[in-house]
């Protein structure tokens, strides 16, 4: 049994509660117009004792290497198709181009369902089965129900994913392959028949249903352990990790595996945190004041469907706040450009990932990145989730035989 999980706290108001399925954010600060997620707490004095100059990680593969700081209670109930241990690939084209000392792609495309949600669904449909769940529930643009219908498929649960028109093909075969029913409905009304499912029906739920963003209190505590292998890997703490952000669970559980190592003595400082969100999000509007803030905007079509939020969250302003970090909000053509640039370099990333690229290149281009930094980008999903978005501006393929035909100056292939 995990005795190291002490209870859960509220990022904002640090409110203490039991270790209970919490999906609705903390009740004691909320208001009609402030939410705030709750988090994990962890015997990290205890833990720092026990482990001693040794590793954090235990013997074995995949995210549960790190379970002292995963919130399962009972190794038993862990779920696992081998997410995690994904490779950090120094990129030394890029770190000539933003004038950094390095960079490296953590490159999440390598997971189960090609996307860093497969953390988040290993823990959260784990800590679903812990609780005796039977059902659960997951709002999404597409990743996250992909990644959710996985691994409920793996533990033998039925679920329910939620979705909205112009879901990619690639995202609706695969649920429906995972056996789970897929349900289309318009975006702001996922949350309704999300609630209600688990009112009337028992439904777990494993994503967001609240109208200002909170998150569930376990699933971004999967996205740790994207700080932990960096950490591992590189031998020390980089100066900047550019995330995709939407309503911010990767942002905020990958700094704060980083506060965490802090706190275990492993780490003396946490790298700066940049939020890219697609040209007229939320996030750039927000004020890093002491008054909470949440700030809405109009929902706005983007190829970079999975991070295209209207509303921001505090978890993603606090992750930002503690870290000093910066938003950025590269256009359409920034993210497609900096998609086909990451193509040529042999890694094939979804629009949404690309724009960890085309927000470094727009704080670069604004010279507010600072130059000989240490940089980790974030692949948080293959290309391959959404083809559509690539299809519309690709070059129609030639036929052979103009291949094969001489040009104006009597050249061939």
């Amino acid at each position: 049994m995990n005795t190291y999980l002490r209870h859960l706290s509220c990022a904002y108001c640090s409110m203490e509660f039991a270790v209970e399925p919490m999906s609705a954010g903390c009740p004691t600060c909320r208001t009609e117009t402030f939410a705030s997620g709750v988090t994990a707490v962890y015997d990290y004095d205890r833990i720092r004792r026990d482990i001693g100059q040794g590793p954090l990680a235990e013997a074995g593969e995949g995210i549960w290497r790190y379970r002292r700081l995963l919130p399962l209670q009972q190794p038993t109930h862990e779920i696992s198709l081998g997410e995690g241990g994904t490779p950090l690939i120094a990129v030394p084209e890029l770190a000539h181009e933003l004038r950094a000392e390095q960079v490296w792609i953590k490159d999440e495309s390598r997971n189960p369902t090609w996307t860093f949600k497969d953390r988040n669904a290993a823990v959260t449909v784990s800590k679903a089965v812990e609780f005796g769940a039977k059902a659960i529930v997951v709002s999404s643009s597409g990743n996250h129900g992909v990644a959710i219908a996985a691994y409920a498929a793996r533990a033998g649960l039925e679920c329910i994913v939620l979705t909205y028109p112009g879901i990619p093909s690639s995202a609706s075969s695969l649920i429906e392959a995972f056996g789970a029913r897929l349900i289309i409905t318009e975006p702001d009304k996922r949350w309704g028949v999300m609630e209600t499912g688990m009112r009337e029906h028992g439904w777990y739920p494993a994503s967001n249903y609240t109208v200002i963003p909170t998150n569930g209190a376990y699933g971004h505590e999967g996205y740790k352990t994207i700080a932990y292998e960096i950490a591992d890997t590189l031998g020390e703490i980089p100066d900047v990790i550019s995330v995709p952000t939407a309503y911010g669970e990767g942002l905020f559980g990958i700094w704060k595996g980083f506060e965490e190592l802090t706190q275990l003595g492993a780490a003396t400082r946490v790298p700066r945190m940049l939020a890219c969100e697609p040209a007229g999000g939320p996030l750039l509007l927000t004020t890093y004041d002491a008054a909470p803030h949440i700030v809405r905007v109009p929902r706005t079509a983007t190829v970079a469907r999975g991070i295209g939020g209207s509303v921001n969250s505090y978890i993603s302003v606090a992750a930002l706040q503690a870290s000093d970090g910066w938003v950025a909000q590269p256009d359409d053509s920034q993210i497609m450009a900096a998609q086909r640039g990451l193509s040529a370099l042999g890694f094939f990333v979804e629009p949404a990932s690309a724009a960890s690229l085309a927000g470094l290149r727009v704080l670069a281009s604004q010279r507010r990145l600072p130059e000989g930094l240490r940089i980790v980008v974030i692949n948080t999903s293959s290309g391959l989730k959404n083809l559509e978005a690539m299809q519309q501006a690709r070059q129609q393929v030639p036929q052979v035989e103009r291949i094969l035909a001489p040009d104006a100056k009597g050249r061939t292939l």
